[in-house]
């Protein structure tokens, strides 16, 4: 009983924690309701907004103006030219000034140029954990949103005003496919973003990674997945040089992976299978099928809900996976009897938490099991604990100390390779499994 108190408690503020650390839009620099209110003068211009993710979410860090009728000036300069961030979540329209950084003259691709011909107009700004956001999270859903109404006015030298609300484009997954469709047979459809590295071949099978996103970015829309938890960084150079190029697959949870029955309930699972679980399954075997896919080397990985997926799958299908990272996970301990660990313990598992993770307990989730795993000999077993989650960067401070973020945000150390033993990094530690 008290348990199941401590995991309603948990989820709860699962819901409110994404936001936290910038992501929450009633607090910070933004200012909302009724003190802020849409600029209804500025000119409507074409225009595209480049977009990037990062360890707290995605953000508009260039927008690239089409301004065929100006000359080209010395006068526009980042002290000149200013730009206002509008946006609205379910209840409230937020107005913020961004930071810009620098102005020039460029082609559309947003690349600079020095003569005239096709001019367009490019600014890029200044990002960080509480400006440029474009996504939120609805306390009613359990689910993050793009901001609606997202306009950029940018206020020329000479007082003009020029509003933006073009195209978008995510230059970070331009090689991905992101219109996969599956449906299993028991009737669960998934939206899914997929990567096919450029060395896979017949003669040159490569590994799969599988990511289980957070309970946040479920719903239908594989971009906001990609980007709610920066998975960006699987497609990475550096990673995929890791790896030696590997596939990528990210299947979308239509509600939540530890859904249990189909009346919708899945934040009080004690160990219940998920309803997806067969189906996803089946997901995994069809894509491994039509691709040059290591059957031997399947990867899955996943944070706090998608960490209960992790499990899940690993519980129930043990000799299929090379390797696993369950980051902040909370599958039920308890549940996890003598029998299921003598299953789990052979599988090479590289556990990640933070200690101050209010959301998913550790003393409650991911310490009984390891330590049940060690008592049982895990023969390949690797844990990063972390006192609290905060920028390794070097870019991102509070004051004089590096920016910290909520203590459930431990994935952001493993997206970054920040997870090392000894002088193994995880990344290093997957391309070995």
């Amino acid at each position: 009983m008290k348990r199941n108190t401590i995991r309603k408690t948990c989820i709860f503020v699962l819901a409110v924690s994404f936001l936290t650390a910038g992501l929450f839009a009633g607090c910070g620099s933004l200012t909302g309701g009724k003190s802020a209110s849409k600029n209804t003068t500025a000119k409507d211009t074409k225009g595209r907004m480049e977009v990037r993710g990062f360890d707290w979410g995605p953000a508009v860090v260039k927008v690239t103006l089409d301004v065929p009728d100006s000359p080209l000036s010395s006068d526009l300069t980042s002290e000149s030219v200013t730009v206002t961030e509008e946006k609205a979540d379910a209840s409230d329209f937020y107005s913020e000034p961004r930071i810009v950084t620098a102005v020039y003259y460029s082609d559309a691709d947003g690349n600079r140029i020095e003569s005239a011909g096709d001019v367009y107009l490019s600014i890029e700004l200044q990002i960080g954990p509480e400006e440029g956001l474009l996504t939120y999270y609805d306390n009613k859903t359990c689910l993050d949103n793009w901001y609606k109404d997202y306009r950029l006015i940018v206020k020329m030298p000479d007082g003009s005003e020029l509003a933006v609300a073009g195209d978008r484009v995510f230059p970070e997954i331009e090689n991905a496919s992101i219109e996969n469709v599956f449906t299993g047979r028991e009737g669960h459809s998934f939206r899914c973003i997929s990567y096919e590295p450029g060395n896979a071949s017949a003669e040159n099978l490569r590994p799969l990674v599988i990511w289980f996103h957070g309970g946040g970015s479920g719903g239908t829309d594989p971009v906001l997945a990609m980007y709610g938890n920066r998975i960006t960084a699987f497609l990475s150079d550096e990673f995929q040089s890791v790896m030696d190029g590997a596939y990528v697959l990210v299947p979308v949870c239509p509600t939540f992976w530890s859904q249990y029955d189909e009346e919708g309930h899945w934040n009080d699972n004690v160990g219940q299978d998920s309803i997806y679980l067969h189906d996803v399954k089946e997901l995994i075997d069809s894509f491994v099928a039509s691709h040059h896919v290591d059957p031997d080397r399947i990867l899955i990985g996943g944070c706090s809900n998608g960490g209960y997926m992790v499990m899940d799958m690993l519980l129930n299908y043990p000799d299929f996976f090379s390797a696993a990272v369950p980051i902040c996970e909370l599958y039920e301990p308890e549940a996890v009897t003598d029998a299921r660990i003598s299953v789990l313990k052979d599988i090479p598992m590289w556990f990640i938490y933070s200690d101050d993770d209010k959301t998913v307990p550790p003393e409650v989730y991911e310490r009984p099991l390891i330590e049940k795993l060690r008592a049982a000999g895990a023969s390949n077993l690797h844990v990063s604990v972390y006192e609290d989650v905060h920028d390794t960067s070097g870019t991102y401070f509070s004051g004089k100390d590096p920016y910290v973020y909520y203590g459930h945000w431990s994935w952001i150390y493993f997206l970054n390779n920040d997870c090392r033993d000894g002088d193994l990094t995880v990344w290093e530690w997957m391309a070995a499994q």
